[in-house]
């Protein structure tokens, strides 16, 4: 028995059945046998087309797949499963596609990193150091001598007596009071004058210069020449040199084999 046969013997089969109210119209069975048919071939066809219409696409993947580059594996293409025709109504599946399967491609390793070039290293510029700073020295002069002028020196004066020259508290070892002359050096020391000379009759007579000078700016180191220059009325007598005073004491220098002066003195007239 035919596959038609079977499905006419089933539609008169449900027809017959005696829980069907409406009886079948005269000729009904044909009708839709005939129908049944007609869609059959209908979904055979389609399913032709179908089946042709993937193997026309899988040659094409498989001729786009045979072009790549050389070298590297082709898959094989899928195998074409044809359509399963059933008696059964109801849509058709279409055929069954298996994909391809590719070898795993194994990436190629990154390319190292660029390596930026070598720093250079920084250009230390030395600059050259300053010359040290000379500071200006500024010569201070030469504190002025002391002064041993025609009346004295300081506080004493010529003439004064023991009691105020002990007065002026520029005595040194004044505690005992002359007896004939005695000299008395001063309490600042001998770098101007090395000892004052006091009679109990007189006072003071003798001053003995050390570093002190005249008004005149000479002393001990001033040549003959100098003292002639400063004294017009100087005085020879014996290797000595002397001269008046307006207090009517004198000066005495005592000259060198050189000529030049290594002491002198004030001294009152008369002296001891």
């Amino acid at each position: 028995m035919n596959p038609d046969d079977e499905l006419g013997a089933e539609l008169r089969r449900l027809f017959d059945d005696e829980r069907l109210d409406i009886p079948p119209a005269a000729g009904a069975g044909n009708a839709i046998v005939a129908g049944a048919r007609r869609r059959r071939r209908r979904r055979t066809a389609v399913a032709a087309s179908a089946g042709v219409l993937t193997a026309a696409v899988l040659v094409a993947g498989g001729l786009t797949v045979a072009r790549q580059e050389p070298g590297r594996q082709q898959a094989a293409p899928p195998p074409v499963v044809p359509p399963v025709q059933t008696t059964t109504a109801g849509p058709v599946p279409g055929p069954v596609v298996v994909p391809p399967s590719f070898p795993e491609v194994t990436p190629s390793p990154a390319p190292p990193p660029a390596t930026s070039p070598p720093a250079r290293p920084p250009v230390v510029t030395t600059r050259p150091s300053p010359p040290p700073s000379t500071s200006r020295t500024t010569s201070r002069p030469a504190p002025a001598a002391a002064v041993l002028g025609p009346a004295g020196y300081g506080k004493l004066r010529l003439g004064m007596s023991f009691d105020e020259a002990k007065a002026t508290g520029v005595l040194a070892h004044d505690d005992t009071p002359p007896t004939g002359c005695v000299s008395y050096p001063l309490s600042e020391g001998t770098a101007n004058i090395a000892t004052v000379t006091i009679s109990p009759d007189r006072g003071v007579v003798v001053f003995t210069a050390t570093g002190a000078r005249t008004p005149e700016n000479v002393g001990a180191g001033s040549t003959v020449a100098e003292l002639q220059a400063a004294y017009p009325d100087l005085t020879a007598d014996a290797g000595d040199y002397r001269t008046t005073t307006r207090s009517g004491g004198e000066y005495r220098f005592s000259v060198d084999s050189g000529g030049t002066v290594v002491n002198w003195e004030l001294a009152g007239s008369p002296d001891c």
